[in-house]
């Protein structure tokens, strides 16, 4: 999850897609509310589990008008207090050190312990208008979920309105006046001054009696009876074996999953409220869930060993399971590697993929139906790799979609151009660090940029960052060194015999491409890559860039490498050579381009 500096946060989706979650009642420029945990922010979403994010009516009571809705157990003096009970008092929360009975103080610390309670944070903030003196839920607020909750909070509901005056001994009762005491209201009927004595304090329910020299009606019982229930929030990072890679977005849920097999949406539209209840278990084959990923209208589940398709079947109300289903008629029996290999492109999903029956390779999903897009040389460089430490993304630039793929472990990115249909190696001059197989060297390293962001238009920029020191580094056309070192323009032949094994003597080699300020670099192996040449140099810039007598060999490969920092455009190597006159029976000398 990343932040924006101004009224948004964003989820994520493997490093390619985000979505973006901006509260309604949040506008530019305007901070969350003082009374709240998250005072002073701009639309930051809290991921934990400690405030609440739904009031239930259980019964409505009767005869409120301004009823006042607590999460969490009311501080009043003497009151009896269990350790680590949480109460509130005014907008604060705390939790108890030790059992013990309140004095007649109210706490009204924000910060560490006085007198056995610890502030915790700030209680939820609930509001409600009675209909007929009834709560109804459709009309409890919850304004502000608070934060610092343990545990479940017991809802208190008492009635925040005084209905005129207490009645009080030997107190002066006027005409008309609204008087109550204990749970009942009574009216003035006869103005007077209520009786002296406490013990003949008004108790009746019906009807009317006589009070000192005072007459009261009996009015009616205050607010009374009415619970309700509240509900914490269930992100499932917190429960154990934390989340999988990918987050998708899904008819206005927000979807993450576990390794176990559960797969949770968040409320609607609101990825700050997550029920207990709303997941489903992925469970086609017996495997854990290694990562997630969106694609068409679906939420793809990626198993180590099994793939499927979920989609909103709205099959459940909020807080009472998950809205989506299994499409089983489009699961596959292949698998995910590595959830940290699942990035998302135009139309599909591309991921390092697996079975019970064969290695590693790469898919590219078509539809919902998985192509491979990885040759023979990929898969072999996917084996001999652990699969642990990976790292992909995508993004387009100059019209090419790439897929960039990062095996730490073996110090290699193999990058896919999903248009050309080509593989190719990327590295990035740097220093390498711990888990690049070379430590502390300066050189040619793996391509360091794990993650990629971009503004599109006019004025494109493309940001990538490190993923060792945190730097952020941009693409551009003009643009040839690597943060000032240099890139490494580098091509490796196949091996080629040229269809004989008879002995080839190579007389001439030209680089035939734009003329450019630079130098190439160019050596050869017979011995199938084991040992190469020494370099040898041509000057791009002059008219026919060419070195001549390079040697013989019955099968060779090339290596052509320029490191200068210039644009450079090449179409091809042509390479003279004629075959040994005791082995060619005449042949004549051969030109060929590679």
């Amino acid at each position: 999850m990343t932040t924006s500096a101004l009224t948004s946060t964003m989820f994520v989706h493997n490093q390619s897609n985000g979505y973006i979650y901006n509260p309604s009642y949040i506008t530019s420029g305007t901070p969350w509310p003082s009374n709240t945990p998250l005072a002073g922010k701009y639309g930051f979403i809290p991921l934990t589990n400690d405030y609440v994010i739904q009031i239930t009516v259980v019964n409505g009571g009767t005869n409120y008008i301004e009823p006042i809705i607590t999460a969490g157990v009311l501080w009043t003096a003497n009151l009896v207090v269990a350790a680590a009970q949480q109460v509130v008092y005014g907008v604060n929360l705390y939790t108890a050190t030790t059992t013990f009975t309140t004095n007649t103080t109210p706490p009204t610390h924000t910060s560490g312990t006085v007198n056995n309670l610890t502030w915790a944070g700030l209680a939820a903030v609930i509001t409600c208008v009675p209909q007929s003196g009834i709560i109804v839920g459709t009309n409890v607020t919850l304004v502000s979920g608070g934060s610092g909750y343990t545990t479940t909070p017991t809802v208190t509901i008492t009635e925040g309105f005084s209905y005129g005056t207490a009645w009080a001994a030997s107190g002066t009762a006027t005409l008309g006046e609204t008087v109550y005491y204990g749970g009942n209201v009574y009216i003035v009927t006869t103005a007077g001054t209520f009786d002296a004595s406490l013990v003949n304090a008004p108790a009746f329910s019906s009807g009317s009696a006589t009070n000192g020299t005072a007459t009261l009606a009996w009015a009616g019982v205050r607010g009374n009876g009415a619970t309700a229930n509240a509900t914490l929030n269930s992100f499932p990072q917190l429960s154990t074996g934390g989340l999988v890679p990918g987050v998708a977005y899904l008819d206005t849920y927000t979807v993450v999953g576990q390794p176990n097999g559960q797969i949770y949406t968040s409320a609607v539209n609101d990825p700050t409220s997550w029920y207990a209840l709303d997941y489903l278990t992925c469970e086609i084959e017996p495997n854990t869930l290694v990562g997630l990923a969106k694609q068409l209208n679906y939420v793809v589940a990626f198993g180590q060993w099994s793939t499927i398709p979920f989609y909103d079947a709205a099959s459940s109300a909020l807080g009472t399971g998950s809205p989506l289903a299994p499409a089983n008629s489009y699961s596959f029996e292949i698998g995910c590697a590595n959830g940290e290999s699942i990035a998302q492109m135009e139309m599909s999903v591309v991921w390092v993929g697996q079975s019970k029956n064969t290695g590693p390779a790469v898919y590219m999903l078509q539809g919902l139906s998985p192509t491979k897009i990885s040759t023979a040389y990929i898969e072999r460089i996917l084996s001999n790799s652990n699969l642990v430490t990976v790292s992909s993304f995508t993004f387009k630039y100059n019209g090419h979609m790439f897929y960039v793929l990062t095996l730490e472990d073996l110090n290699v990115t193999i990058v896919y151009d999903v248009g050309e249909k080509v593989w190719t190696q990327w590295t990035m001059w740097a220093i390498g660090d711990a888990t690049s197989g070379v430590t502390g060297i300066y050189g040619e390293q793996y391509f360091r940029p794990s993650y990629y962001a971009g503004t599109y238009g006019a004025t494109s920029i493309y940001y990538f960052l490190d993923d060792d020191n945190g730097t952020v580094y941009t693409m551009s056309d003009y643009n040839y060194t690597d943060a000032g070192a240099p890139i490494y323009y580098r091509a490796v032949t196949d091996i080629t015999d040229s269809g004989t094994t008879k002995r080839k003597f190579y007389t001439r080699v030209e680089i035939v491409g734009d003329k450019v300020p630079a130098v190439m670099k160019i050596r050869h192996t017979d011995d199938d890559y084991n040992t190469w040449s020494p370099y040898r140099q041509v000057d791009l810039s002059k008219p026919r860039p060419q070195l001549y007598q390079a040697g013989q060999a019955r099968r060779r490969a090339w290596e052509f490498l320029c490191t200068d920092a210039q644009p450079l455009r090449l179409d091809s190597a042509e390479i003279d050579f004629h075959i040994g006159e005791m082995e060619n029976d005449g042949v004549q000398p051969t030109n060929y381009r590679t």
